[in-house]
């Protein structure tokens, strides 16, 4: 829970949590002191002895702020990923049996991820007799009724009085948005039905369990008039956030038929005015004030694009630096804001976008003109396009935009054209790009399109060094600079004996074979060819050695007459593109990646999570990964002959290998999960939205 002032509230509420019978397995209480001004801190230091209480501060008014900072500790906790996490409020007493109800519901229920309690009123003194007839308790207090049915709920129906959600929910990078609920002053409405109506459009199913119960003290002048029709004001703003554009024709930016409500419900008010009922001149005020904050916010609030970041690059294949992007938006829409790509066609881009669409990921067609990637002829001609193309870029009425650079000046059009259209921009930097000289005329572009930078993230040191090493003369001094590695989804890629014998099953190789594995697009960049050459020098000592080739790539067909032509066809598997890599990745004894340069190797830390022992070249990117690392090998970028030694040593050696992969897993966990990638991309972002 998190507490801003609640002194007066809260020993109550202690001295409940005193009561409760604890669940199989502990529990433990955290209380976030959200910059409290009376005496909540010493009051919870007075309960340290009697409850498994830790105090965590965040002086930053937010109450969303607050439940996040207490997510981070706790994800920092070894625990289960279907642990339950449960929310509620500093004036909010538990029934006794609380949490038993809560682990009980909890089991009985595996499939469910997201849960909701039975509120019920503690009313500080009786309510007028005109209250409970007109006034939607739900809305106004975050009530439920015990008498509710169990069953599946609406997640937008699950109050944060009284609600659960499981650990694994929190552990892929979900959080509490910051833009919305108590944050010190006027506020929207809607802190944690926010989380709940996007964690239901992400796909995790929501139940409701009667039986666990909190009592939700309501202040005596809760039950006036003035501040429940500003609770519906509240509401409205709030409605309006969590209101996704397009659903309905909207006029002056509201949908229209809320004009013609808002007309049709003063007509009413005028009318119940004009006959005395007060009933019915009460439920048309709290109508016309949820409309006003809807309306409020609409007009007068955070517009939507200030909240949407698109996500674009000048790209030619689905790669590890596109699919890095599309877990950008994923971290993006966690967070609560709205992120979505766009980009230029390529091959395979169609069935890419059928599977980020069942993610609600949406990928745009944006093919801007080429002023800095297509070279010195028809510049000007470029240029002038480029100008009147800024009407498409201004069309996704995006707040920000993430242009991610591939290469030494890939992507710089579309930084030109952001500036171009008084839009900020971030970079993130996917390769150690080479050194460059740029034409007086591009330089004049460059400090241009690098005017409405706020920050710069490379996904290795080496890449950040290597980018500011070109650009930092285009850099306003104040852009924000950091280095955030690639994820790994460590749920998804870890060792397992039986994906490793149904890998090998489906791929016809023998289950006590030696397997080298190369995940990497079959490019020029990845040097597949110099990885079959080392294969081949290493076939001579392990006989039963097989190299597997998983991905696709315009050296496919070159590749393919070289093994022929060497005579390794039997032992060489092409696999094409694998969409579920780590279903392959544990199949292998090691992983190799001979490229001649990276940004930061994506299969590296997969293989890592899987707990194969990750070789690869001494190359920018690479080396960033595993030098000084026990996961791994580093091997000369030049020498074939050298890195095969390396890796015969360690074919050879299954006790250093096993070690290797049991190191390499902790590591990943440790410093590439999407959880701990997910935080650091969300402090990126923090502010500059």
């Amino acid at each position: 829970m998190a507490s801003r002032n609640g002194a007066a509230t809260l020993p109550k509420v202690l001295d409940a949590y005193c009561r409760l019978a604890a669940p199989n397995g502990g529990w433990r209480l955290l209380v976030v002191d959200n910059g409290s001004t009376d005496g909540t801190p010493g009051l919870l230091a007075a309960y340290a002895d009697r409850l498994p209480l830790q105090v965590l501060h965040e002086p930053q008014p937010g109450k969303n702020r607050a439940l996040n900072r207490a997510l981070t500790v706790a994800l920092a906790l070894e625990q289960p990923d279907d642990a339950l996490y449960i929310f509620t409020d500093d004036d909010a007493a538990p029934a006794p049996d609380w949490l038993l109800q809560w682990q009980a519901c909890a089991a009985a229920h595996a499939d469910y991820s997201v849960f909701g309690g039975a509120i019920t009123p503690d009313w500080a003194a009786p309510p007028p007799d005109w209250l409970l007839p007109l006034v939607p308790t739900g809305l106004t207090y975050g009530l439920t009724s015990p008498s509710l049915p169990d069953g599946p709920v609406f997640p937008g129906l699950v109050w944060g009085a009284n609600m659960a959600v499981r650990r694994r929910v929190f552990a892929v990078g979900h959080r509490f948005d910051l833009c919305i609920g108590p944050n010190g002053a006027e506020y929207a409405m809607g802190s944690e039905t926010e989380l709940t109506r996007r964690l239901g459009l992400a796909g995790y199913r929501a139940w409701f369990c009667g039986a666990a119960q909190v009592a939700h003290h309501i202040r005596r002048h809760q039950v006036r008039m003035e501040y429940i029709l500003l609770k519906s004001w509240r509401f409205g703003r709030g409605q309006f956030r969590q209101q996704r554009p397009g659903r309905f024709i909207e006029w002056f930016g509201v949908p229209r038929w809320m004009l013609m409500r808002f007309l049709l419900e003063v007509a009413e008010l005028a009318r119940a005015a004009l006959l005395g009922d007060v009933a019915r001149k009460f439920r048309h005020r709290w109508e016309l004030a949820f409309l006003r904050g809807y309306f409020y916010e609409a007009w007068r609030g955070v517009p939507r694009a200030q909240r949407t970041v698109l996500v674009s690059s000048y790209s030619g294949e689905l790669g590890g630096m596109e699919l890095r992007m599309a877990q950008e938006v994923r971290y993006l829409h966690a967070a609560g804001y709205t992120g979505m790509l766009a980009m230029r066609r390529f091959g395979g881009v169609d069935e890419w976008a059928r599977r980020l669409a069942a993610e609600q990921i949406v990928l745009a067609e944006f093919s801007p003109p080429e002023i800095f990637e297509g070279g010195w002829r028809w510049r000007t001609l470029r240029l002038l396009r480029a100008r009147l193309a800024a009407r498409r870029l201004r069309a996704f009425q995006a707040g920000l935009v993430h242009v991610a650079f591939c290469w030494t000046n890939y992507g710089a059009s579309i930084l030109w054209m952001a500036t171009h259209c008084g839009l900020p921009s971030v970079i993130s930097v996917h390769n150690a790009f080479p050194p460059t000289v740029f034409t007086d005329w591009h330089d004049k572009l460059l400090h241009r399109a690098f005017g409405g930078v706020r920050g710069v993230y490379a996904v290795s040191d080496s890449a950040l060094a290597h980018f500011m090493t070109i650009y930092r003369p285009y850099l306003p001094a104040d852009a924000r600079l950091a280095v955030i590695p690639n994820s790994v989804d460590t749920e998804c890629f870890k060792p397992s004996i039986a994906a490793r014998e149904q890998a090998r099953q489906r791929w016809q190789l023998p289950q006590p074979a030696l397997v080298i594995g190369v995940v990497a697009r079959l490019s020029a960049q990845k040097r597949p060819a110099m990885a079959i050459q080392v294969f081949a020098l290493l076939r001579a000592r392990f006989p039963t050695l097989y190299l597997v080739l998983a991905g696709t790539g315009p050296l496919e067909s070159v590749l393919r007459e070289q093994v022929t032509h060497m005579g390794l066809l039997p032992w060489v598997i092409f696999t094409g593109f694998v969409e579920a890599v780590h279903e392959l990745m544990p199949a292998l004894d090691v992983h190799l990646l001979m490229s001649r340069n990276e940004g930061f190797g994506i299969s590296t830390i997969e293989a890592m999570a899987c707990g194969v022992p990750a070789v690869a070249t001494d190359v920018p990117g690479s080396a960033d990964i595993l030098r000084g690392s026990p996961c791994g090998l580093l091997v000369p970028a030049d020498a074939p002959s050298l890195a095969a030694e390396a890796i015969a040593a360690l074919l050879a050696d299954p006790v250093r290998r096993a070690d290797m992969g049991r190191l390499g897993r902790a590591e990943a966990v440790r410093r590439y999960s999407n959880a701990v990638v997910g935080q650091q991309v969300r402090a990126f972002y923090d502010g500059l939205l």
